[in-house]
Protein backbone atom coordinates (compact mmCIF):
# COMPACT_ATOMS: atom_id res chain seq x y z
CA UNK A 1 0.00 0.00 0.00
CA UNK A 2 1.63 3.81 -0.81
CA UNK A 3 2.31 5.72 1.93
CA UNK A 4 -1.06 8.11 0.99
CA UNK A 5 -3.07 5.25 0.74
CA UNK A 6 -5.66 6.07 3.31
CA UNK A 7 -7.64 3.14 5.26
CA UNK A 8 -11.40 2.78 5.95
CA UNK A 9 -10.96 5.09 8.64
CA UNK A 10 -9.52 8.18 7.92
CA UNK A 11 -7.76 10.02 11.24
CA UNK A 12 -7.78 13.25 12.47
CA UNK A 13 -4.66 15.89 11.22
CA UNK A 14 -4.43 19.29 13.36
CA UNK A 15 -0.67 19.90 12.02
CA UNK A 16 -0.03 22.20 9.14
CA UNK A 17 2.17 21.89 6.14
CA UNK A 18 5.92 23.38 6.30
CA UNK A 19 5.97 26.80 4.57
CA UNK A 20 8.71 27.39 2.76
CA UNK A 21 10.98 30.46 4.11
CA UNK A 22 10.21 33.81 2.60
CA UNK A 23 9.84 37.72 3.28
CA UNK A 24 7.89 39.47 5.90
CA UNK A 25 4.74 40.85 3.99
CA UNK A 26 5.39 39.14 0.30
CA UNK A 27 6.66 35.78 1.39
CA UNK A 28 7.81 33.80 -1.67
CA UNK A 29 6.87 36.75 -4.29
CA UNK A 30 10.46 37.85 -4.98
CA UNK A 31 11.38 34.12 -5.77
CA UNK A 32 8.26 33.55 -7.78
CA UNK A 33 9.86 36.42 -9.63
CA UNK A 34 13.72 35.51 -9.72
CA UNK A 35 13.62 32.15 -10.74
CA UNK A 36 10.09 30.00 -10.48
CA UNK A 37 11.87 26.94 -11.05
CA UNK A 38 14.10 27.64 -8.68
CA UNK A 39 11.70 27.86 -5.85
CA UNK A 40 9.75 25.28 -7.10
CA UNK A 41 12.56 22.87 -6.77
CA UNK A 42 13.52 24.59 -3.26
CA UNK A 43 9.81 24.41 -1.68
CA UNK A 44 9.81 20.74 -3.28
CA UNK A 45 12.95 19.53 -0.80
CA UNK A 46 10.96 20.99 2.25
CA UNK A 47 8.51 17.92 1.69
CA UNK A 48 5.81 16.64 -0.13
CA UNK A 49 3.12 19.60 0.36
CA UNK A 50 4.30 22.57 1.31
CA UNK A 51 2.88 26.04 1.67
CA UNK A 52 3.89 29.14 -0.30
CA UNK A 53 2.88 32.83 0.02
CA UNK A 54 2.49 34.61 -2.32
CA UNK A 55 1.23 38.33 -3.05
CA UNK A 56 -2.04 38.39 -5.40
CA UNK A 57 -2.29 34.57 -5.04
CA UNK A 58 -2.29 34.18 -1.00
CA UNK A 59 -1.96 30.56 0.24
CA UNK A 60 -0.62 28.05 -2.47
CA UNK A 61 0.09 24.52 -1.22
CA UNK A 62 2.45 22.83 -3.87
CA UNK A 63 1.97 18.91 -4.14
CA UNK A 64 5.41 17.33 -4.80
CA UNK A 65 4.35 13.28 -4.87
CA UNK A 66 2.78 11.48 -7.36
CA UNK A 67 0.07 9.53 -4.74
CA UNK A 68 -1.02 13.29 -3.57
CA UNK A 69 -1.07 14.11 -7.15
CA UNK A 70 -3.08 11.50 -7.94
CA UNK A 71 -5.73 11.89 -4.68
CA UNK A 72 -6.18 15.55 -5.90
CA UNK A 73 -7.07 14.87 -10.22
CA UNK A 74 -8.35 11.30 -9.89
CA UNK A 75 -9.23 9.41 -6.77
CA UNK A 76 -10.79 12.13 -4.79
CA UNK A 77 -11.17 14.76 -7.85
CA UNK A 78 -14.93 15.20 -6.35
CA UNK A 79 -13.54 17.26 -3.53
CA UNK A 80 -11.38 19.57 -5.33
CA UNK A 81 -12.56 22.23 -8.19
CA UNK A 82 -11.21 24.36 -10.56
CA UNK A 83 -9.13 26.91 -8.47
CA UNK A 84 -10.36 30.58 -8.67
CA UNK A 85 -7.09 31.51 -9.10
CA UNK A 86 -7.27 29.35 -12.95
CA UNK A 87 -10.28 31.81 -13.56
CA UNK A 88 -8.49 34.70 -12.37
CA UNK A 89 -5.58 33.47 -14.97
CA UNK A 90 -7.55 32.45 -17.67
CA UNK A 91 -11.51 33.53 -17.32
CA UNK A 92 -11.37 36.53 -19.71
CA UNK A 93 -9.53 34.96 -22.64
CA UNK A 94 -10.85 30.82 -22.10
CA UNK A 95 -14.63 31.44 -20.87
CA UNK A 96 -16.22 28.80 -19.91
CA UNK A 97 -14.93 25.99 -22.58
CA UNK A 98 -13.42 23.03 -21.16
CA UNK A 99 -10.63 23.87 -19.26
CA UNK A 100 -12.26 26.04 -17.13
CA UNK A 101 -15.66 24.52 -17.09
CA UNK A 102 -17.16 22.70 -13.84
CA UNK A 103 -20.13 20.20 -13.19
CA UNK A 104 -23.07 19.52 -15.71
CA UNK A 105 -21.63 22.25 -18.70
CA UNK A 106 -17.81 20.39 -18.56
CA UNK A 107 -19.98 17.18 -18.96
CA UNK A 108 -22.01 17.94 -21.73
CA UNK A 109 -19.47 19.59 -23.65
CA UNK A 110 -16.95 17.00 -23.76
CA UNK A 111 -19.56 14.59 -24.33
CA UNK A 112 -20.19 16.50 -27.45
CA UNK A 113 -16.47 17.27 -28.29
CA UNK A 114 -15.08 14.41 -27.65
CA UNK A 115 -15.81 12.33 -31.00
CA UNK A 116 -13.34 15.17 -32.90
CA UNK A 117 -10.58 13.47 -30.93
CA UNK A 118 -11.62 9.85 -31.48
CA UNK A 119 -8.29 7.76 -32.68
CA UNK A 120 -9.82 7.76 -36.54
CA UNK A 121 -10.49 11.11 -36.62
CA UNK A 122 -7.08 11.35 -35.52
CA UNK A 123 -5.73 9.68 -38.39
CA UNK A 124 -8.04 11.56 -40.82
CA UNK A 125 -6.27 14.52 -39.55
CA UNK A 126 -2.81 12.97 -39.93
CA UNK A 127 -3.21 13.80 -44.19
CA UNK A 128 -3.75 17.28 -43.09
CA UNK A 129 -0.72 17.34 -40.52
CA UNK A 130 1.95 15.67 -42.71
CA UNK A 131 1.21 18.37 -45.41
CA UNK A 132 1.62 21.07 -43.27
CA UNK A 133 5.17 19.96 -41.99
CA UNK A 134 5.97 19.25 -45.88
CA UNK A 135 5.14 22.58 -46.62
CA UNK A 136 7.14 23.58 -43.34
CA UNK A 137 10.07 21.68 -44.34
CA UNK A 138 9.93 23.24 -47.16
CA UNK A 139 10.08 26.64 -45.96
CA UNK A 140 13.40 25.88 -44.09
CA UNK A 141 14.97 25.31 -47.45
CA UNK A 142 18.03 28.10 -46.75
CA UNK A 143 16.73 29.39 -44.27
CA UNK A 144 20.18 29.73 -41.62
CA UNK A 145 18.29 30.96 -38.39
CA UNK A 146 15.52 30.39 -36.49
CA UNK A 147 13.49 31.00 -33.45
CA UNK A 148 12.43 27.62 -32.75
CA UNK A 149 9.12 28.24 -30.41
CA UNK A 150 7.92 30.45 -33.20
CA UNK A 151 8.37 28.37 -35.79
CA UNK A 152 6.39 25.37 -33.46
CA UNK A 153 3.91 27.86 -32.46
CA UNK A 154 3.63 29.18 -35.89
CA UNK A 155 3.59 25.01 -37.76
CA UNK A 156 0.92 23.81 -34.50
CA UNK A 157 -1.40 26.82 -35.08
CA UNK A 158 -1.57 25.98 -38.73
CA UNK A 159 -2.43 22.62 -38.46
CA UNK A 160 -4.93 23.01 -35.85
CA UNK A 161 -6.89 25.76 -37.57
CA UNK A 162 -6.70 23.22 -40.70
CA UNK A 163 -7.46 20.44 -38.82
CA UNK A 164 -9.42 21.08 -36.45
CA UNK A 165 -11.65 24.50 -38.19
CA UNK A 166 -11.12 23.58 -41.59
CA UNK A 167 -9.60 27.04 -42.61
CA UNK A 168 -6.29 28.59 -43.19
CA UNK A 169 -4.65 30.87 -40.89
CA UNK A 170 -1.68 33.43 -42.02
CA UNK A 171 0.05 33.43 -39.23
CA UNK A 172 2.94 36.33 -39.68
CA UNK A 173 0.02 38.34 -41.42
CA UNK A 174 -2.86 38.11 -39.24
CA UNK A 175 0.22 39.33 -36.28
CA UNK A 176 -0.50 36.14 -34.40
CA UNK A 177 2.93 36.03 -33.18
CA UNK A 178 2.42 39.68 -31.28
CA UNK A 179 -0.77 38.58 -29.91
CA UNK A 180 0.44 35.32 -28.63
CA UNK A 181 2.91 37.14 -27.11
CA UNK A 182 0.56 39.75 -25.61
CA UNK A 183 -1.71 37.12 -24.19
CA UNK A 184 1.55 35.48 -22.68
CA UNK A 185 2.73 38.76 -21.13
CA UNK A 186 1.18 38.28 -17.63
CA UNK A 187 2.23 35.11 -17.12
CA UNK A 188 5.87 36.24 -17.00
CA UNK A 189 7.66 35.94 -13.50
CA UNK A 190 8.02 39.96 -13.38
CA UNK A 191 4.48 40.49 -14.49
CA UNK A 192 2.78 37.81 -12.36
CA UNK A 193 2.83 39.88 -9.56
CA UNK A 194 1.51 43.58 -11.13
CA UNK A 195 -1.08 40.69 -12.94
CA UNK A 196 -1.93 39.84 -9.59
CA UNK A 197 -2.57 42.97 -8.01
CA UNK A 198 -3.81 45.23 -10.42
CA UNK A 199 -7.08 45.02 -12.01
CA UNK A 200 -7.57 43.76 -15.48
CA UNK A 201 -9.74 47.50 -15.98
CA UNK A 202 -6.92 49.65 -15.11
CA UNK A 203 -5.51 50.63 -18.30
CA UNK A 204 -2.14 49.79 -17.84
CA UNK A 205 0.27 48.50 -20.78
CA UNK A 206 -0.10 45.21 -20.00
CA UNK A 207 -3.67 44.82 -19.69
CA UNK A 208 -4.57 46.83 -22.56
CA UNK A 209 -2.01 44.21 -24.88
CA UNK A 210 -4.11 41.73 -23.13
CA UNK A 211 -7.56 42.52 -24.09
CA UNK A 212 -6.22 43.86 -27.61
CA UNK A 213 -4.86 40.32 -28.32
CA UNK A 214 -8.29 38.70 -26.95
CA UNK A 215 -10.18 40.73 -29.54
CA UNK A 216 -7.58 39.67 -32.42
CA UNK A 217 -8.77 36.58 -31.52
CA UNK A 218 -12.36 36.38 -31.18
CA UNK A 219 -11.98 38.39 -34.92
CA UNK A 220 -10.00 35.53 -36.01
CA UNK A 221 -12.39 33.20 -34.27
CA UNK A 222 -15.89 35.12 -36.05
CA UNK A 223 -14.24 34.63 -39.21
CA UNK A 224 -13.98 30.74 -38.88
CA UNK A 225 -17.70 30.53 -38.06
CA UNK A 226 -18.66 33.22 -40.63
CA UNK A 227 -17.50 30.66 -43.23
CA UNK A 228 -18.12 27.83 -42.19
CA UNK A 229 -22.18 28.91 -41.78
CA UNK A 230 -21.78 30.49 -44.95
CA UNK A 231 -20.17 27.53 -46.45
CA UNK A 232 -22.56 24.90 -44.90
CA UNK A 233 -21.28 22.13 -42.36
CA UNK A 234 -23.05 19.27 -44.49
CA UNK A 235 -20.83 16.10 -44.40
CA UNK A 236 -18.19 17.50 -42.02
CA UNK A 237 -17.11 15.90 -39.00
CA UNK A 238 -14.60 18.70 -37.85
CA UNK A 239 -15.05 19.82 -34.46
CA UNK A 240 -15.95 23.37 -35.51
CA UNK A 241 -18.80 21.46 -37.46
CA UNK A 242 -19.44 19.34 -33.98
CA UNK A 243 -19.87 22.96 -32.03
CA UNK A 244 -22.14 24.43 -34.96
CA UNK A 245 -24.94 21.11 -35.05
CA UNK A 246 -24.77 20.40 -31.04
CA UNK A 247 -27.85 20.86 -29.23
CA UNK A 248 -28.87 20.00 -25.94
CA UNK A 249 -31.51 17.76 -24.02
CA UNK A 250 -33.86 20.27 -25.24
CA UNK A 251 -32.94 20.67 -28.95
CA UNK A 252 -31.21 24.26 -28.34
CA UNK A 253 -28.01 24.81 -29.92
CA UNK A 254 -24.83 26.06 -28.08
CA UNK A 255 -25.59 29.73 -27.40
CA UNK A 256 -22.49 32.67 -29.02
CA UNK A 257 -20.94 32.87 -26.05
CA UNK A 258 -20.01 29.34 -25.34
CA UNK A 259 -18.77 29.03 -28.93
CA UNK A 260 -16.14 31.15 -28.83
CA UNK A 261 -15.23 30.05 -25.28
CA UNK A 262 -14.43 26.58 -26.83
CA UNK A 263 -13.23 27.74 -30.02
CA UNK A 264 -10.76 30.08 -28.09
CA UNK A 265 -9.98 27.42 -25.79
CA UNK A 266 -8.34 25.04 -28.85
CA UNK A 267 -7.42 27.94 -30.76
CA UNK A 268 -4.86 29.62 -27.70
CA UNK A 269 -4.34 26.28 -25.60
CA UNK A 270 -4.59 23.39 -28.36
CA UNK A 271 -1.42 24.44 -30.39
CA UNK A 272 0.81 26.26 -27.43
CA UNK A 273 1.14 23.18 -25.54
CA UNK A 274 2.00 20.74 -28.33
CA UNK A 275 4.79 23.91 -29.23
CA UNK A 276 6.23 24.03 -26.16
CA UNK A 277 6.82 20.49 -25.98
CA UNK A 278 8.50 20.34 -29.37
CA UNK A 279 10.36 23.93 -28.99
CA UNK A 280 12.22 22.15 -25.59
CA UNK A 281 12.48 18.64 -27.78
CA UNK A 282 14.75 20.35 -30.40
CA UNK A 283 16.77 22.21 -27.33
CA UNK A 284 17.62 18.97 -26.02
CA UNK A 285 18.51 17.33 -28.96
CA UNK A 286 21.04 19.68 -29.83
CA UNK A 287 23.12 19.48 -26.51
CA UNK A 288 22.70 15.51 -26.67
CA UNK A 289 24.12 14.03 -30.47
CA UNK A 290 24.10 10.38 -29.27
CA UNK A 291 20.12 10.63 -28.82
CA UNK A 292 20.02 12.38 -31.76
CA UNK A 293 21.88 9.90 -34.01
CA UNK A 294 19.68 6.99 -32.30
CA UNK A 295 16.22 9.15 -33.68
CA UNK A 296 17.84 9.35 -36.63
CA UNK A 297 18.70 6.05 -36.75
CA UNK A 298 15.06 5.17 -36.55
CA UNK A 299 13.78 7.60 -38.97
CA UNK A 300 16.44 6.31 -41.72
CA UNK A 301 15.36 2.94 -41.09
CA UNK A 302 11.46 3.53 -41.13
CA UNK A 303 10.54 6.26 -42.97
CA UNK A 304 10.42 5.16 -46.86
CA UNK A 305 10.33 8.63 -47.90
CA UNK A 306 11.62 12.36 -46.36
CA UNK A 307 8.86 12.68 -44.11
CA UNK A 308 6.81 10.53 -41.73
CA UNK A 309 2.88 9.35 -42.41
CA UNK A 310 0.47 8.32 -39.90
CA UNK A 311 1.28 4.49 -41.33
CA UNK A 312 4.72 4.77 -39.94
CA UNK A 313 4.16 6.07 -36.34
CA UNK A 314 3.58 2.82 -34.77
CA UNK A 315 7.12 1.92 -35.80
CA UNK A 316 8.60 5.10 -34.01
CA UNK A 317 8.95 4.72 -31.35
CA UNK A 318 11.99 5.98 -29.98
CA UNK A 319 11.09 9.17 -31.53
CA UNK A 320 7.91 9.25 -28.96
CA UNK A 321 10.43 8.54 -26.45
CA UNK A 322 12.19 11.27 -27.09
CA UNK A 323 9.13 13.45 -27.14
CA UNK A 324 8.22 11.51 -23.94
CA UNK A 325 11.38 12.57 -21.67
CA UNK A 326 11.10 16.13 -23.43
CA UNK A 327 7.97 16.82 -21.97
CA UNK A 328 9.31 15.38 -18.49
CA UNK A 329 11.82 17.67 -18.18
CA UNK A 330 10.28 20.44 -19.63
CA UNK A 331 6.42 19.42 -18.93
CA UNK A 332 4.45 22.29 -21.38
CA UNK A 333 1.65 22.27 -18.13
CA UNK A 334 3.93 22.45 -15.38
CA UNK A 335 1.23 22.13 -12.62
CA UNK A 336 -2.58 22.33 -12.46
CA UNK A 337 -4.25 24.18 -9.75
CA UNK A 338 -7.60 23.15 -7.87
CA UNK A 339 -9.51 24.78 -4.80
CA UNK A 340 -10.42 21.83 -1.68
CA UNK A 341 -14.42 22.36 -1.44
CA UNK A 342 -13.93 21.61 2.22
CA UNK A 343 -11.71 20.70 4.97
CA UNK A 344 -9.26 17.89 4.19
CA UNK A 345 -6.60 15.56 4.93
CA UNK A 346 -3.68 15.96 2.59
CA UNK A 347 -0.41 13.87 2.82
CA UNK A 348 -0.88 14.31 6.61
CA UNK A 349 -2.10 17.58 6.86
CA UNK A 350 -5.02 19.32 7.36
CA UNK A 351 -5.93 21.85 4.57
CA UNK A 352 -8.63 24.59 5.17
CA UNK A 353 -11.51 24.96 2.58
CA UNK A 354 -10.87 26.91 -0.71
CA UNK A 355 -7.38 26.26 0.00
CA UNK A 356 -5.46 26.41 -3.96
CA UNK A 357 -3.09 22.90 -4.19
CA UNK A 358 -1.30 22.74 -7.20
CA UNK A 359 0.03 19.05 -7.97
CA UNK A 360 2.91 19.94 -9.63
CA UNK A 361 4.60 18.08 -12.51
CA UNK A 362 7.63 20.52 -12.64
CA UNK A 363 8.65 18.99 -9.39
CA UNK A 364 7.59 15.17 -9.17
CA UNK A 365 8.99 14.55 -13.00
CA UNK A 366 12.14 15.56 -11.20
CA UNK A 367 12.24 13.55 -8.55
CA UNK A 368 14.95 11.34 -7.50
CA UNK A 369 13.08 9.17 -5.35
CA UNK A 370 11.34 8.27 -8.24
CA UNK A 371 14.19 9.01 -11.61
CA UNK A 372 17.55 8.00 -11.70
CA UNK A 373 19.54 10.92 -12.14
CA UNK A 374 16.29 12.91 -12.90
CA UNK A 375 18.08 15.84 -14.91
CA UNK A 376 19.82 13.61 -17.63
CA UNK A 377 18.25 13.57 -21.20
CA UNK A 378 17.27 9.96 -21.09
CA UNK A 379 14.51 9.00 -23.66
CA UNK A 380 14.66 5.03 -22.68
CA UNK A 381 13.43 5.72 -19.42
CA UNK A 382 10.03 4.98 -21.46
CA UNK A 383 11.39 1.83 -23.21
CA UNK A 384 8.97 -0.73 -21.81
CA UNK A 385 6.76 -0.89 -18.81
CA UNK A 386 8.09 0.30 -15.60
CA UNK A 387 7.15 0.48 -11.83
CA UNK A 388 6.99 4.26 -10.98
CA UNK A 389 3.64 5.21 -10.13
CA UNK A 390 1.07 6.14 -12.16
CA UNK A 391 0.98 10.31 -11.64
CA UNK A 392 4.79 10.22 -11.77
CA UNK A 393 4.45 10.89 -15.12
CA UNK A 394 1.18 13.57 -15.87
CA UNK A 395 2.23 15.92 -18.63
CA UNK A 396 -1.80 15.83 -19.70
CA UNK A 397 -2.96 15.93 -16.17
CA UNK A 398 -4.80 12.89 -15.11
CA UNK A 399 -8.33 11.78 -14.15
CA UNK A 400 -11.39 12.38 -15.52
CA UNK A 401 -10.41 16.32 -16.86
CA UNK A 402 -6.98 14.24 -18.51
CA UNK A 403 -6.52 16.67 -21.79
CA UNK A 404 -9.26 15.39 -24.68
CA UNK A 405 -6.02 15.92 -27.13
CA UNK A 406 -3.70 13.91 -25.62
CA UNK A 407 -3.88 11.76 -29.03
CA UNK A 408 -3.99 14.13 -31.10
CA UNK A 409 -0.92 16.30 -29.74
CA UNK A 410 1.57 12.91 -29.65
CA UNK A 411 -0.10 11.89 -32.95
CA UNK A 412 0.76 16.00 -34.05
CA UNK A 413 4.41 16.04 -32.25
CA UNK A 414 5.94 12.68 -33.85
CA UNK A 415 4.89 13.35 -37.19
CA UNK A 416 6.56 17.17 -37.52
CA UNK A 417 9.62 16.09 -35.51
CA UNK A 418 10.08 12.45 -37.82
CA UNK A 419 9.46 14.42 -40.63
CA UNK A 420 12.05 17.60 -39.51
CA UNK A 421 14.38 15.65 -37.65
CA UNK A 422 14.99 13.14 -41.23
CA UNK A 423 15.52 16.51 -43.33
CA UNK A 424 17.50 19.02 -41.45
CA UNK A 425 20.07 18.74 -38.12
CA UNK A 426 18.95 21.68 -35.21
CA UNK A 427 22.30 23.26 -34.11
CA UNK A 428 21.81 25.42 -31.14
CA UNK A 429 22.85 29.13 -31.62
CA UNK A 430 21.53 30.42 -27.81
CA UNK A 431 23.06 29.69 -24.54
CA UNK A 432 22.13 26.57 -23.26
CA UNK A 433 21.88 27.45 -19.51
CA UNK A 434 18.01 29.34 -20.86
CA UNK A 435 15.32 31.38 -18.24
CA UNK A 436 12.30 29.86 -18.01
CA UNK A 437 8.74 31.41 -16.75
CA UNK A 438 7.38 28.03 -15.21
CA UNK A 439 3.81 29.46 -15.01
CA UNK A 440 0.75 28.52 -16.45
CA UNK A 441 3.02 26.94 -19.37
CA UNK A 442 6.58 26.91 -19.43
CA UNK A 443 8.16 28.58 -22.02
CA UNK A 444 11.82 30.38 -22.60
CA UNK A 445 11.89 33.79 -21.76
CA UNK A 446 14.34 34.80 -24.29
CA UNK A 447 14.46 33.43 -27.55
CA UNK A 448 15.71 30.07 -28.41
CA UNK A 449 17.94 30.38 -31.84
CA UNK A 450 18.78 27.28 -33.76
CA UNK A 451 20.50 26.83 -37.00
CA UNK A 452 19.58 24.75 -39.72
CA UNK A 453 21.38 22.71 -41.38
CA UNK A 454 20.11 20.70 -44.07
CA UNK A 455 21.15 16.41 -43.31
CA UNK A 456 22.94 14.91 -46.92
Amino acid sequence: MSEYQQSDRTPTYETAPPTHDGLPVIGNTHQLVREQDGLYEAAARQGDVVHLRLLGIGDLYQINHPDLAERVLATDHDRFQKASLSQDDLGDLLGQGLVLSEGGLWERQRERIQPAFYMDRIADYADTMTAEVRTAADDWTGTPTVNIENEMKALTLRILVKSMFGSDIEYEARGIRETVRALQEPGQPTKQPIARMVPKWIPIPMWRRYKHGIREMESVIQEFVAARRRDGVENRDDLLSMLLTATDEDGEEMPEKLLRDEMMTFLFAGHETTATALTFTWFLLAQHPAVERRLIAELEEVLTADHATFEDLPELAYTEQVIQEAMRLYPPVPSIPRETTQPLELGGYTLPEEATVAPMQWTIHRDDRFWEDPLAFRPDRFAGDDDRPQFVYFPFGGGPRRCIGQQFAIVEAKLILATLARQYHLDLVSESDVDLSVSITTRPLDPIQMRIEPRD
